[in-house]
């Protein structure tokens, strides 16, 4: 892909030099760079504001009480046999910041799951419905509020950046279901 890309780069070149355009590749070249730092300090201020808010909800253990509302729909739809405490609770875990909207902070819990489930795997080569399941919730990725979405929609100038919640959760909820659903079936037919 980087070959493909990189042809594709060399060839606007040649051809923006040949047409007379070079000033307008460069200029384009400088302020896509610049927009680029400018997102990337303003997404990093987002994630630190809610990376404090996610200390906050630490410290006061509600991070810890969402997550126990977690575990009882994690029993649910993953299969007990092959879970251990430690699973669960990174998982559950993972969930509730995932839903918070700190899916920054849920990468460390996600990953610490994955390697839980993948011990408790019977055939390491193949991953079991727990693992698929697990990374199904995590694609869907079920949010209260998608912080990341509306911080870039307000960087790029929205009139309503956070008009977007219901119409996320409205995919995320159907795509959750479908997947949930697709999994139980194509895991049954193997």
């Amino acid at each position: 892909m980087s070959k493909i890309w990189s042809f594709m780069i060399v060839v606007s070149i040649v051809v923006a030099f040949f047409t007379g355009y070079t000033e307008n590749v460069i200029t384009n070249i400088m302020e896509s760079g610049q927009n680029a730092i400018e997102n990337i300090f303003s997404l990093i201020a987002m994630t630190c504001f809610w990376s404090g808010i996610f200390n906050i909800f630490e410290n006061t253990s509600a991070i810890e009480k969402f997550g126990n509302f977690f575990k009882r729909f994690i029993y649910k739809i993953f299969n007990k046999k092959e879970l251990s405490k430690k699973s669960v609770e990174y998982m559950s875990m993972n969930i509730s910041t995932n839903i918070i909207g700190v899916g920054n902070a849920s990468t460390v819990n996600g990953i610490k799951a994955m390697e839980e489930l993948q011990k408790e795997n019977p055939i390491k080569s193949l991953p079991n419905d727990n693992i698929t399941t697990f990374v199904l919730i995590n694609t869907a990725s079920l949010q209260l509020i998608p912080t990341s979405m509306i911080a870039m929609r307000a960087l790029y100038g929205s009139k309503n950046p956070s008009e977007i919640i219901v119409p996320v959760w409205i995919v995320t909820i159907i795509a959750l279901i479908i997947g949930l659903i697709s999994i139980k079936i194509l895991n049954k037919k193997m």
